[in-house]
């Protein structure tokens, strides 16, 4: 199952209760976009995969073999790579970088540039990182497996002109077609490969950062998962969200606020008292402390 960052969750939490700069509801923005990319592709992939013995790892996240010594930072604040799709299929291993732009672009010359013909960040530059990288560590297990390092324009509305024609470049229309040649089954065992690659996977989201907003910043209340929206108490057991017209139990609404606090601050003690702030007295300290004892609610 593919999961948002923490930093993508913080900034959704935060869209609803804290006034975002401009800069950061655009980061959003891209990070929603990436998001529903990624599960596209996923949705692509998948039936190649099913029932097969081909390999999917997503958001593969590792350190370069040279990061400690490059950097004087914590090894958990140094530098990671990470990869949306790690794939392994016909005794080949793939990486898929997801590019979900909603704009179009112009190949020349061996740069990128926007339709107002400024420069544009080339996307190859990323997936030359990941190959040399991840090749880098590849030898040091000592693995002779061949890689292939793509990146995949995933929005069909998109459209590059001058595409090169680069076995390292997919885009929407022809993403099936490519998949089709390429995902086939494994004819030898790898799973000596993939537990050296699990272990050293990181956990990104683990060492992502607490927020800086205070918590007396936050608009309180009872927030819709689905829209956004702050909802109504419709009843000693539900709340009601008039956007979506659903009802939502209120020991949903309690653990999604404990979510919601730690995934916000780790610094933050999660109590029943705060709970209860949270909410804006919407759901009581009582009700938090009897469904804990209860094993219900897990602070």
């Amino acid at each position: 199952m593919r999961e948002k960052t923490r930093r993508h969750q913080q900034l959704e939490i935060l869209h609803e209760r804290y006034i975002l700069p401009a800069y950061e509801k655009d980061e959003l923005q891209k990070l929603e976009a990436g998001f529903i990319g990624e599960l596209e592709f996923d949705g692509i992939i998948e039936p190649f995969i099913k029932g097969s013995n081909i390999i999917h790892i997503k958001d593969y996240s590792f350190y370069p073999e040279d990061a400690p010594e490059l950097s004087t930072k914590s090894r958990e604040d140094a530098s990671h790579v990470q990869l949306d799709n790690l794939v392994v299929a016909k005794d080949f291993l793939y990486t898929f970088e997801i590019k979900n732009y909603s704009f179009d672009l112009i190949y020349k010359d061996s740069k990128w540039y926007f339709e107002n013909g400024n420069e544009f960040a080339s996307p190859l530059l990323q997936v030359a990182r990941q190959r040399d990288t991840l090749g880098k560590m590849l030898y040091g297990f000592g693995s002779e497996i061949r890689m292939f390092n793509v990146v995949v324009f995933i929005n069909k509305r998109q459209t590059i002109f001058n595409l090169p024609a680069a076995g390292e470049i997919i885009v929407r229309s022809n993403l099936h077609k490519k998949l089709a040649k390429a995902m086939a089954g494994n004819h030898y065992d790898h799973s000596r490969l993939i537990s050296r690659l699990e272990e050293r996977k990181v956990d990104v989201v683990k060492h992502q950062r607490d927020t800086t907003v205070g918590f007396r910043e936050l608009a309180k209340g009872v927030f819709c998962g689905g829209c956004g929206r702050k909802v109504t108490r419709k009843n000693r057991d539900w709340f009601r969200c008039r956007g979506c017209e659903v009802d939502i139990p209120i020991l949903d609404a309690a653990a999604r606020l404990i979510r919601e606090l730690k995934v916000l601050n780790r610094s933050w003690k999660v109590t029943p008292s705060l709970i209860q702030a949270f909410s804006d007295g919407e759901i009581s300290e009582f009700y938090v402390r009897s469904n804990v004892k209860r094993g219900r609610l897990g602070l």
